[in-house]
């Protein structure tokens, strides 16, 4: 949909919680392909994104064509757990999740932003944007958009059952209780919802939220394929995704300690191949003959092309995981949870393969080895299930024109 001549351009303000640029994980694919989808459509963008201490971004590695298309800011800000702040915030009623997330400094900068420039809309890429919400209100008319990438509490909560040390498992129910609190409160003060699945949507009406709210996954482009693709290593498994996110630590140990065992013990040829950015240290003592340790790769393209199976061992998280639809677009096998395929609307034997208990799970990753027919066809079936549910072409007309009756006031009630 583009915009009619006749209309004022519609400027959007998007607020990051850390830099979207480049797109090469979960959230930062989310956030850019809005990013993209509102250029595309004509409109004007501008982005302001938190810089996550010890793990900037540098701004002058980013394309000098994106920063100036979206006016791009990027601050830095030190989130890490720090142990006293993280010991007197017990003493408080106040998410630690989220106040990590506030800075002064950032408030003001935006403060200076929405008093020199008017925004149509104001769109706060996830909860831990929601602590600016009063500087945003007292100097701007805009509509304030909420994206929910997740339910941020179901993850902790998750974790906090998980947990084997009863003191974590102590601390962890008590962070994610104040941050539903937090989480249930700051959703009604905004003007619209877009949730990233039918499933966060689906929970958030039902506990009361009643204003506009719409469906927009993250949409998955016609993936780049290589000019000479490799023959898939038959017996390959690998993970790929952000390992500095505590759901992908959580599942990994899980499936290294508890699956890969029963796997190796039935097809001793078979390989692991484990990647991501920000790897901790520790997960290399995990390799041996069968575990390849890859840490951090210059192209997930390349890493998932000669590979068999894509392994997503999700134990708790909540949203999308925007790694099951890059791997299917790529035609991979995929082997994960039910929480792992939450929101995705995918079949289960069908377009991907689901087991929660270990035992199950090894047995589905061994006969993906030893039937490759098998594999290959759930890997085919997931490519026209990504092209018929998350193109671009399929979501961002529908989210366009919910941002357009908004700012027309017909979406509010």
């Amino acid at each position: 949909m583009l915009l009619k001549e006749t209309q004022a351009i519609m400027r959007v303000l998007q607020l990051c919680h850390k830099v979207p640029y480049p797109p090469a994980d979960g959230g930062s694919i989310a956030m850019h392909q809005i990013t993209e989808g509102l250029w595309k459509a004509g409109y004007e963008v501008k982005v302001i994104a938190l810089n996550l201490k010890g793990c900037e971004i540098c701004p002058e590695d980013i394309p000098n064509d994106y920063r100036e298309k979206a006016a791009f800011e990027a601050h830095i800000l030190d989130t890490r757990v720090k142990p006293v702040q993280a010991f007197l915030n017990l003493f408080t009623r106040q998410s630690y999740n989220v106040s990590r997330f506030y800075s002064k400094s950032i408030e003001k900068r935006l403060e200076r932003t929405l008093q020199r420039e008017t925004f149509d809309i104001i769109q706060l890429e996830g909860l831990y944007l929601t602590p600016y919400i009063p500087v945003i209100r007292k100097n701007s008319r805009a509509k304030l958009v909420y994206r929910s990438h997740n339910i941020e509490h179901f993850i902790w909560e998750r974790m906090a059952k998980g947990a084997q040390n009863p003191f974590k498992g102590w601390y962890l129910r008590l962070l994610a209780a104040r941050l539903k609190k937090y989480e249930m409160q700051a959703i009604h003060r905004v003007d619209a919802l877009v949730a990233i699945s039918p499933v966060d949507l689906a929970f958030f009406e039902k506990h009361g939220f009643q204003k506009p709210a719409i469906v927009a996954p993250v949409t998955m482009p016609k993936l780049f394929r290589l000019e000479e693709q490799p023959e898939v290593m038959i017996g390959t498994a690998f993970h790929l995704g952000s390992m500095d996110w505590r759901p992908n630590q959580e599942g990994i140990e899980w499936f290294l300690e508890e699956v890969w065992p029963l796997v190796v013990k039935q097809a001793p040829s078979m390989k692991f191949f484990l990647a991501g950015k920000r790897l901790p240290p520790r997960y290399f003592r995990y390799a041996t003959r069968n575990v390849v340790v890859a840490g951090e790769v210059p192209s997930a393209v390349e890493f998932m092309a000669d590979k068999q199976i894509m392994v997503v061992p999700l134990l708790s998280g909540g949203g999308m995981r925007v790694k099951i639809i890059e791997g299917m677009a790529a035609g991979k096998t995929i082997i994960s949870t039910d929480i792992g395929a939450e929101g995705i609307g995918c079949t289960n034997g069908e377009h991907i393969l689901l087991a929660d208990e270990p035992a199950r799970m090894a047995e589905l990753i061994v006969k993906c080895q030893k039937d490759p027919a098998f594999a290959e066809k759930i890997g085919k079936a997931a490519v026209q299930f990504v092209e018929q549910n998350f193109s671009p072409e399929s979501v961002m007309p529908g989210l366009i024109k919910f941002y357009e009756e908004m700012v027309e006031n017909k979406a509010l009630k």
